[in-house]
């Protein structure tokens, strides 16, 4: 059968999450710039107008007019193309949505596919986990973000074509649009997300409200012992599951006794990356405000809810100092931390972000050895 399209890049893409868009962005790069994809398709969520880096678009429907016709449009991409990318991401943990992808390949050519910087679990099912082994073994690369899914791809699948690589956002510094101005930093930005407590999506409304007050009282007393200025992040912009939520909440709480400002959803990562590296520090809650603020050379202290933000901790060597439990929340010792790097020095990760951006790399160093890799970026 004729394949009209090189490949065809999926993830959950178009959803107005910074991190998706990231993870998007760098993916088409990469299928272009390092393993030649002269054509490539990219299924899309939203907004159909962003820049996606890719040659063509594939409109999903949040709304679909009837059920099933996202799966539809998804199994006329794939027979379409010559092979799969899966860009990215904690993509392989629900039963449903790992045997379409395993569909997908099927539908293509799951030898030739790929999937690059991905999380494994945790599985919301015993047949999630088996749906999973299923996938390792039939995708003809996998690249995975942290040790603890190597650690389940060798217990689930241990013949499959699985290497320990790294999260993808790093190549964001290979764009030629990546232009970082040298700008005196100012201020203490906080990017923080609502936590779903079981699989069924489900946050805990007290729990919740506890935390709307501990970040009020952090908040103030960050703006108390520094002066600098305070603005929330959106990483989030959707209209329901959108970080405006929580951020409101807070403002409400603060009741203007803090003057805080609102960074809302930038759909540009590159642009937001370049914004991220005007603070002084940065508290994040969500892994990709933690990620982007690295690769800024923006010192950040990680609220970890999950068990990715403790795994991205470990990969770059964040100081333990910097390592905070949400549900272990200690509001002096955050303040104290950050008041302590911004009347000192922040302690830095321990892995540099030319090492990051290498590592990153090593997602597709198998795929081409023809093609070189060109980065405007100083570690290549």
């Amino acid at each position: 059968m004729f394949k009209k399209y090189d490949a065809y890049l999926v993830g959950y893409y178009g959803m107005q999450n910074s991190g998706d868009d990231a993870l998007m962005y760098v993916t088409a790069w990469a299928a272009q710039h390092i393993i030649g994809c002269e054509n490539t398709l990219v299924g899309l969520y939203g907004d159909y107008r962003r820049e996606t880096q890719t040659d063509h678009q594939l409109p999903l429907k949040f709304n679909q007019q009837f059920r099933g016709q996202n799966r539809l449009l998804h199994y006329k991409a794939a027979l379409q193309s010559k092979r799969i990318i899966f860009g990215g991401g904690s993509v392989l943990h629900s039963e449903t949505d790992i045997n379409l992808k395993r569909q997908l390949m099927s539908l293509s050519s799951p030898k030739n596919s790929l999937a690059v910087g991905v999380g494994i679990g945790p599985f919301n099912s015993t047949a999630a986990e088996k749906a999973c082994a299923k996938f390792l073994n039939e995708c003809g690369y996998i690249g995975v973000r942290d040790s603890e899914s190597l650690d389940i791809a060798q217990i689930i699948a241990p013949n499959a074509n699985v290497n320990k690589t790294f999260d993808l956002a790093p190549l964001l510094l290979c764009s030629d649009k990546y232009k970082p101005e040298q700008v005196e930093r100012k201020g203490i930005a906080l990017s923080l997300c609502s936590v779903a407590i079981n699989a069924m999506g489900k946050t805990n409304k007290g729990a919740e409200q506890q935390r709307f007050h501990q970040f009020t009282q952090l908040i103030t007393q960050l703006y108390a012992q520094t002066g600098e200025p305070i603005t929330l992040i959106e990483f989030n912009g959707h209209s329901s599951l959108g970080d405006w939520k929580i951020n409101n909440n807070i403002i409400a709480c603060l009741n203007k006794t803090v003057p805080v400002t609102i960074e809302k959803y930038q759909a540009d990562p590159i642009k937001l990356l370049e914004k991220l590296g005007t603070y002084k520090a940065i508290v994040s809650m969500r892994l990709h405000g933690s990620i982007l603020s690295y690769l800024a050379n923006t010192p950040v202290l990680s609220v970890n809810y999950h068990s990715k933000c403790k795994g991205w901790c470990e990969e770059i060597g964040l100081a333990q100092d910097y390592q905070i439990d949400l549900f272990n929340l200690n509001i002096k010792s955050i303040v104290n931390q950050i008041v302590k790097g911004l009347s000192t020095n922040f302690i830095p990760p321990t892995l540099s972000v030319d090492s990051a951006l290498k590592k990153s790399l090593s997602n597709w160093s198998d795929q081409n050895e023809k093609h070189k890799i060109y980065c405007n970026y100083s570690a290549v």
